[in-house]
C-alpha cells in the first residue's frame, strides 16, 4: 500500500543540511509502523513527503503504487483528500468552527457525498471517538484531549485508506496521551487503516507492527512490534460506520403521508379532508417546533459569541517576585461597551514544560476579597504569583524555561445566571527567564536591543 525507494530530503543555505537520507519502506494494506527517535532525527520531516506536503529532494514515494510526487498539484491534493487523513502535532481546529463543522469540512471539499451525508457522517465519528455531547461546542471551549478527538474524527471523515500522525499529543499529559494514542491504534485495527505514527511513547509504539527508530535522518534499527488487539470501546461497531452515517441521512427524508394510498377507495371523499386537517395540523406543529429550535439555537449561538468576541482576556505582563516568585497579570476586556460582563472567578494554572511533558508548578491569586462573581465593565486586572522552581525545564530558548498558562471561566450577561452560563478555557505560552539568570550568557546566545526581558509571549499553538 505505502513504499518509499531512497527517499532523501536536503534543505540548502549557508550550511546545507541532510533532513532524511536514503530512506526506504515498505508497509502492507492495514498494517501499522511506529517510527521513534529525538527530536531532529527527521521523522516529521519523513511523514511530510509522505503525506505529501514535502517534496522529497531524492527518491519515491508510492502509496497504492502511484508515486504522488509525479502528480501535478491538484491531483496530489485530491490523492491527498481522499486516501490520507492527517493528525498533527496540534489539533489545529479552524476557531469559527463548531467541532462537527471541522469534521465534516473535508468532506463537503472533497464534494463526494451530499452535505446531509457528510454532517451525519461526522456526528457518527465524532460518537466514535466519545464526543456526543460535544457536537456543537467550539475549539475553544473543548480540553486539548477533546480536541485531539475532533482532529482524529476529521482525519477519518474520508474514510482515508493511509492514516499518518505526528506527535499527535505533543502538549498532553500523560493520562490523556494513552488515551489518544490507544484510540488512534484501536481505529487502524478496527477500519483496518495503515497507520503510521511518530511518537516518544514506547509502550504505544510496541504495539505497532513495525517499529523503525531513527537518529540523524537515517533508520538505525527496524523491529516488530506486538500487534496488539483493539483495547478502547469507543469505536465498537466502527467498520460500518461510513454506510450507517450515509443511512442515517438518508432516512431523515420522510415523504410526508407515505402509505395513504392504501386507505384510499371508495371512501376517498372522507380521507381526503381527514388528511388535509392533519397535514395541517402537523405542519403547524412542525413550524412551531421550528421556530422554538431556531429561537434557542439563536440564543445559544449569542451566548457564545458573547462569551467569545465579548470579552478579551490575555496575559499582560511577567514580572520577578520575591524569592523565586513571579508576577503574572492578566486582564479581562468588555468590549460590547455599557453592557455588563458578569465572569466566574476564573482559574488560572501554570505549567513548565519539562521533557515532552508539562509540569504543574504552584499558582496563587494575589487579589483581595472573596467575591466569586467578577463584574466586567471596562478592564479588570487579575494578578497571580507563580513558583516555576523548576530546575530541569525543557530549554526551547537557551536559559528561557518554556510556561503555559491556563484560563477557565464561566462567563454570563447576568449576576445570576440560570441557562444563559458559557464555559471558556484560554491558554497563553511564554518564555520565562529564570531568577538569577546570567544575562551576558543568554546574550551570548541570541541577540537582544538591550538587557534581556523577564518574558518574552508567544501566539497560540
Amino acid at each position: 500500500m505505502l513504499a518509499l525507494q531512497s527517499v532523501g530530503k536536503n534543505y540548502m543555505g549557508e550550511q546545507p543540511v541532510t533532513a532524511v537520507k536514503d530512506f526506504s519502506l515498505e508497509l502492507e494494506e492495514g498494517k501499522s509502523l511506529a517510527i521513534i527517535g529525538r527530536s531532529g532525527s527527521g521523522k516529521s520531516t519523513l511523514l511530510g513527503m509522505i503525506g505529501g506536503i514535502s517534496r522529497p529532494t531524492s527518491g519515491h514515494v508510492l502509496i497504492d503504487g502511484v508515486d504522488q510526487w509525479q502528480l501535478d498539484d491538484t491531483r496530489r491534493a485530491d490523492l491527498r483528500n481522499q486516501k490520507i487523513g492527517f493528525v498533527f502535532q496540534f489539533a489545529s481546529l479552524l476557531p469559527s468552527l463548531r467541532a462537527v463543522d471541522n469534521v465534516a469540512l473535508p468532506c463537503l471539499i472533497s464534494g463526494k457525498i451530499s452535505a446531509s451525508e457528510a454532517y451525519a457522517r461526522a456526528r457518527a465519528l465524532l460518537d466514535r471517538v466519545g464526543l456526543s455531547h460535544r457536537h456543537d461546542s467550539f475549539p475553544g471551549q473543548l480540553s486539548g484531549g477533546e480536541q485531539r478527538r475532533v482532529a482524529i474524527a476529521r482525519a477519518l471523515v474520508n474514510s482515508p485508506r493511509l492514516l499518518l500522525a505526528d506527535e499527535p499529543t505533543a502538549d498532553l499529559d500523560e493520562t490523556t496521551e494513552s488515551e489518544i494514542l490507544n484510540l488512534l491504534i484501536d481505529i487502524h485495527r478496527a477500519l483496518n487503516v495503515t497507520l503510521v505514527v511518530v511518537t516518544h511513547n514506547p509502550e504505544i509504539a510496541a504495539r505497532a507492527d513495525q517499529i523503525i527508530e531513527m537518529r540523524g535522518g537515517e533508520t538505525v534499527s527496524k523491529k516488530a512490534g506486538s500487534s496488539a488487539q483493539i483495547t478502547g470501546d469507543a469505536i465498537e461497531s466502527v467498520n460500518n460506520l461510513y454506510e450507517v452515517s450515509s443511512e442515517k441521512a438518508a432516512n431523515e427524508k420522510v415523504r410526508l403521508g407515505e402509505g395513504v394510498e392504501a386507505f384510499v377507495g371508495r371512501f376517498v371523499m372522507w380521507i381526503v379532508p381527514i388528511c388535509v386537517i392533519a397535514w395541517c395540523i402537523n405542519w403547524a406543529v412542525a413550524d412551531y417546533e421550528r421556530t422554538e429550535i431556531q429561537a434557542k439555537a439563536q440564543r445559544k449561538m449569542a451566548l457564545e459569541e458573547l462569551a467569545m468576541q465579548g470579552l478579551r482576556a490575555d496575559l499582560k505582563s511577567v514580572e520577578f517576585g520575591e524569592g523565586k516568585s513571579y508576577v503574572v497579570t492578566l486582564y479581562l476586556r468588555n468590549t460590547k461597551g455599557d453592557e455588563p460582563l458578569y465572569v466566574m472567578s476564573p482559574l488560572v494554572r501554570g505549567f513548565v514544560q519539562v521533557g515532552t511533558s508539562w509540569l504543574e508548578v504552584p499558582m496563587k491569586s494575589l487579589e483581595t476579597g472573596n467575591s466569586q462573581v467578577l463584574k466586567v465593565t471596562g478592564t479588570k486586572l487579575l494578578r497571580y504569583e507563580m513558583v516555576p522552581d523548576v530546575p530541569d525545564f525543557t530549554q526551547l530558548l537557551p536559559y528561557y524555561m518554556h510556561v503555559r498558562l491556563t484560563n477557565d471561566m464561566l462567563i454570563s450577561p447576568r449576576s445570576q445566571p440560570k441557562d444563559d452560563l458559557v464555559e471558556r478555557n484560554d491558554s497563553y505560552y511564554v518564555y520565562l527567564k529564570p531568577h538569577g539568570a546570567d544575562d551576558k550568557a543568554i546574550l551570548s546566545k541570541m541577540k537582544f536591543p538591550g538587557k534581556p526581558p523577564v518574558w518574552i509571549p508567544m501566539p497560540p499553538h
